[in-house]
């Protein structure tokens, strides 16, 4: 693939690392446009060229760039509901201006993370693009109205869109403290601590995890493609785990706490994403935990 220059806004998070770096590896001027609230700037390549940046307050620089990939976002369902305000300003605000910027720079290719959580409690499995939605958070709700805005100006502008729908993304260097911290992160974090692993309610909810590295071969391969103008992709693993097996995973001590208002089940029918880029995730959550802890 040719040199090309991108951008990753919230690059030095968990998901924009990995992928910041892996572009770095593969030869691209990479910027990196992150305001290090959740971020940190030590995980990033030397190669990486860093810009701390607060998208919505701070002006931005000419956006003069091949690709953006916008992975800058607040991200946390249960936070939303307690500051949905954040969600507005941090899922579509931010969104909305990355947008904007591409199309007054002309930036020939934009890709978008967006969320399964605007399919909501569905009963469709697995769930398709083209499924219901129903978002049931701020969070959902503004990542579709995002969505929405995309949708909107896609056939006003030259800039090509890719909307990522993620289900559950885990992996190296992921988020582990706070209250709104992913379980396979906290598992493992228990686990290292010698601590009980916390289970919601009976743990039989179901998610479909896939792995930080297979989403970064993804969006990379998004990069310089002309089939469409705006498509939207499921990217999960394709099967779902309870959180309960998940947890068992680890041969650790369990306790249960209460359950909270969340989807019973997430399963990604991720045929169009093997169908459009031959993807396949590789990496299965259960034995990429049997192989961190060493077992």
């Amino acid at each position: 693939m040719d040199r090309q220059r991108i951008l990753v806004t919230g690059g030095a998070g968990f998901i924009g690392h990995h992928l910041a770096n892996e572009l770095n590896q593969q030869g691209h001027e990479v910027h990196v446009w992150d305001n290090l609230s959740v971020g940190k700037k030590e995980r990033l390549n030397e190669g990486v060229i860093f810009k701390q940046i607060n998208l919505l307050e701070d002006m931005l620089p000419p956006f003069e760039f091949d690709v953006v990939f916008h992975l800058a976002s607040p991200t946390s369902v249960p936070e939303s509901l307690e500051d949905p305000m954040k969600y507005k300003d941090g899922c579509y605000y931010m969104t909305k201006q990355i947008v904007d910027m591409c199309r007054k720079y002309k930036v020939r290719e934009m890709v978008f993370s967006s969320t399964s959580a605007v399919y909501g409690n569905t009963d469709e499995f697995p769930t398709k693009e083209t499924s219901k939605l129903n978002p049931l958070s701020p969070y959902a709700q503004y990542k579709l109205d995002a969505e929405d805005y995309i949708d909107s100006i896609s056939q006003y502008t030259n800039t090509r869109f890719t909307i990522c729908r993620f289900f559950n993304v885990f992996g190296e260097e992921q988020h582990n403290s706070g209250s709104y911290a992913p379980a396979v992160a906290i598992f493992l974090k228990q686990y290292n601590e010698n601590r009980s692993l916390t289970v919601t309610g009976n743990g039989l909810q179901t998610r479909d995890y896939v792995y930080v590295k297979d989403i970064v071969g993804f969006l990379i391969s998004t990069i310089n493609q002309t089939i469409y103008k705006k498509e939207i992709f499921n990217l999960g693993y394709g099967e779902d785990c309870t959180i309960l097996s998940i947890a068992e995973t680890l041969n650790h001590p369990i306790s249960y706490i209460p359950k909270r208002m969340e989807p019973s089940k997430s399963l990604a029918d991720i045929t169009k994403a093997k169908e459009t880029y031959e993807w396949i995730p590789k990496v299965h959550v259960k034995e990429w935990i049997k192989q961190y802890i060493g077992k």
